[in-house]
Order: C-alpha cells, then structure tokens, then sequence
C-alpha cells in the first residue's frame, strides 16, 4: 500500500478514527493527536499491513496501541513526579474516569469509563464502530474467544452499573 493509498484510507474514515480516539481517552484534542500519531506510525510501517483490505482494524490497533503506549508514559511520569515531589494524589485527575466521550448520556459515559480498557475496547469497536468479532480480535491482537468473553464480561458489567444508576434515581 503506498503512502498516498494509505493517508486517502485515512482520510474516508477520518470521523469514525476520530469518535474512536475520543472514545479511549475522554478528550477531543487528545483524540485528534492520537489519530494523528497513529498514522505517523502507519506510514513507517505500512509494508507490514499484508492484506490492504484489512486496513481499518490494523489502523484501529495502531491508534489503540498509541493510546495505551501515551498512557503507560504519563502513568510512569506521575508516579516519579509524586515521588519526587510528594504531590497530593487526589490534585492528579485520571482520564480513565472521565467521561469517555461525546454522543453518550453522562450514566452510559461513565458506566463505559468505569470498564477495564480492553472491555471498554472491545464494546466500542463491536457496538459503535460495528467491527465484527473477527475484526476485533485482529485489532485487539487477541483470539476470537477472548473477543466474545470480554463484550460479554463488558455488557454484563455495563448494564449492571446502568441498572444500579437507574435504582439510585427511584423515589425511596
């Protein structure tokens, strides 16, 4: 796949990567760098995509491992800097638990924030973007197995923590 093949690839699905990226990390400027970055990577490494054809999921995956490699660096940078400088933990905000993103209702955002990222991952690219279970596991590197255990687990846990909310507003 040439350069040029690659970025018009890009390009047709800019909305749905963006909606995507905004969805891992809760931040629309965020997003736009992740997507960003992600196809720096996938031009430098675009001669291992085997089959054009699947070049959505490996683009997902790249923006995915962008997202967990900046979040492993600032988790890393946190923790020296309150070594270092004994700050209040509470005064640091975690990005996992804001909301994930627009185009949600507030309980649905934080109830998805509130899943481990890979059944965050999975429920996204299953019910949002609307991958099959196939694409997701080549996305998410894992077995087709995994890929069904992990939006059941997610599901499960989703409607329970909706259901929970949902109790919580009833009139005692």
């Amino acid at each position: 796949m040439t350069e040029d093949e690659l970025i018009a690839a890009v390009l047709a699905r800019a909305g749905r990567l963006r909606r995507f990226a905004l969805h891992l990390c809760g931040d629309a400027d965020v997003a736009e760098d992740l997507v960003q970055d992600a196809l720096i990577r996938a031009l430098g490494a675009r001669k291992s995509l085997r089959d054009p054809g699947l070049v959505v999921p490996w683009f997902f995956s790249i923006i995915r491992r962008v997202f967990l490699d900046q979040r492993r660096r600032t988790e890393h940078r946190s923790r020296i800097a309150e070594a270092q400088l004994a700050v209040d933990p509470s005064a640091t905000g975690n990005l996992e638990m804001e909301i994930v993103g627009r185009g949600f209702s507030d309980e649905v955002s934080r109830a998805l924030g509130e899943l481990p990222e890979e059944w965050r991952t999975t429920i996204l690219l299953c019910d949002v973007e609307g991958f099959s279970y196939q694409e997701i596991a080549e996305t998410m590197a894992c077995p087709m197995g995994t890929v069904r255990s992990r939006i059941a687990r997610g599901r499960a846990q989703l409607l329970a923590a909706l259901r929970s909310h949902a109790g919580a507003g009833v009139c005692k």
